[in-house]
């Protein structure tokens, strides 16, 4: 890491000499009372904008996992030069908030980013067409994961006019790919399919590993809804190639949860096991929150089809208490087969015992919630 040079002479980084993270309050220098407080904190914004920009290409390439720990180290100095740009000098933030989101999404850290994103939305005609449509974009995947329909729908309506006049080639793929997230919100799958379908025949002309892959595993979900198993396959072995190749845990994973999920719709019951097991497992080793999430509602949808609706109702609940404690929401492609699970539980149980197992479900822990798929027979796979 480039280093630059403290006021004093000293080489060294400004996390360490400045705002040292595990200090405690009391022990943190004045920097008010400087007088040359303000170069300081100009100078720590322009060292993690760099930081930032030398994470973009692992992000997406090699090196991502490595980059992951790295900022996740230096978060609250990201969030504090986030903060310094908002008040002094807005106009790197919406590349940074594209460049950085790989991160943001793997470490949860999107409900931080949404107030930095609100609060430059009004200043966005101010932009140029690059940078509107890199504040457009965050905007619209940041609500959609949170779950609030209605500021991604509006979002999505602002991007959706400059995608024409988009000339980076990436940043026009990524573009199509937030569409296809979010056009499910209205119930419109086919939309969705060409809009993903547009996106991932633009990245695979690209040296895009990370976002081709994302964008094959969009495909083979939305493939998955519309009841076109051979074609998710097709999908799915392009998602799991990239992901084992390049080292993205949460794609490992996804892969893995997607082929068990389809094991269950066409009733391989205990290939769909072993496939979930091992997504969880890569999720919980990664501590991808999302992903645990996303195993306990497929373990759910397994528990329904080995006929427990009540193992199914109190599982679909976890899986609903540990996003809304972690602040995102189900995707809204995934909605319509978590709603049919729910009916399906519900009207085997009735309305009391459904509502029980799913309240019970909701207030495990992650950890209990894990507990209660690892105690079943079968679960091969022994905790690390």
């Amino acid at each position: 890491m480039a280093g630059w040079w403290s006021p004093h002479g000293e080489r060294g980084t400004v996390s360490s000499r400045y705002f040292p993270a595990r200090w405690p309050q009391s022990r943190r220098p004045a920097l008010a009372a400087r007088p040359d407080a303000e170069e300081v904190r100009r100078r720590h914004a322009g060292y993690y904008r760099a930081l930032a920009g030398q994470a973009d290409r692992p992000l997406r390439g090699v090196g991502q996992s490595e980059w992951l720990e790295r900022l996740q180290a230096e978060a609250g100095n990201l969030a504090a030069a986030a903060t310094w740009h908002l008040t002094c000098d807005p106009a790197p933030l919406p590349h940074l908030f594209r460049i950085l989101w790989p991160f943001s999404y793997l470490r949860d850290r999107q409900a931080e980013a949404r107030p930095w994103v609100d609060q430059l939305l009004p200043a966005a005609a101010s932009f140029d067409l690059q940078a509107r449509a890199e504040l457009e974009w965050a905007a619209t995947v940041i609500a959609n994961e949170v779950g609030d329909d209605a500021a991604a729908l509006a979002a999505r309506r602002r991007l959706e006019p400059l995608l024409e006049e988009i000339q980076d080639p990436l940043l026009h793929a990524v573009c199509q790919l937030v569409m296809a997230w979010t056009s499910p919100i209205t119930g419109d799958f086919d939309r969705a399919l060409r809009e993903v379908s547009a996106s991932l025949e633009e990245l695979r002309r690209q040296d895009e590993p990370f976002w081709t892959a994302l964008a094959a595993f969009t495909a083979a979900v939305f493939e998955t809804a519309r009841g076109r198993p051979d074609e998710a396959l097709q999908h799915l072995r392009q998602t799991r190639e990239l992901a084992d190749r390049f080292g993205y845990a949460w794609l490992t994973a996804s892969s893995r949860l997607q082929l068990g999920i389809l094991a269950v719709v066409q009733g391989r019951l205990d290939q769909a096991r072993e496939l979930l097991q091992e997504a969880l497992e890569v999720s919980l080793a990664n501590r991808i929150t999302r992903g645990i999430a996303m195993c306990l509602a497929a373990f759910a949808q397994l528990a329904l089809a080995e006929g427990d609706p009540g193992r199914a109702a109190h599982l679909a609940g976890a899986a609903e208490g540990l996003r809304r404690r972690s602040g995102f929401s189900t995707w809204p492609t995934l909605r319509r087969g978590e709603a049919e699970l729910a009916a399906q539980a519900r009207q085997a149980l009735g309305d009391g015992g459904f509502g029980q197992a799913f309240a019970s479900g909701s207030a495990l822990s992650q950890q209990e919630a894990v507990a209660a798929v690892r105690d079943q027979p079968g679960y091969r796979i022994q905790p690390s």
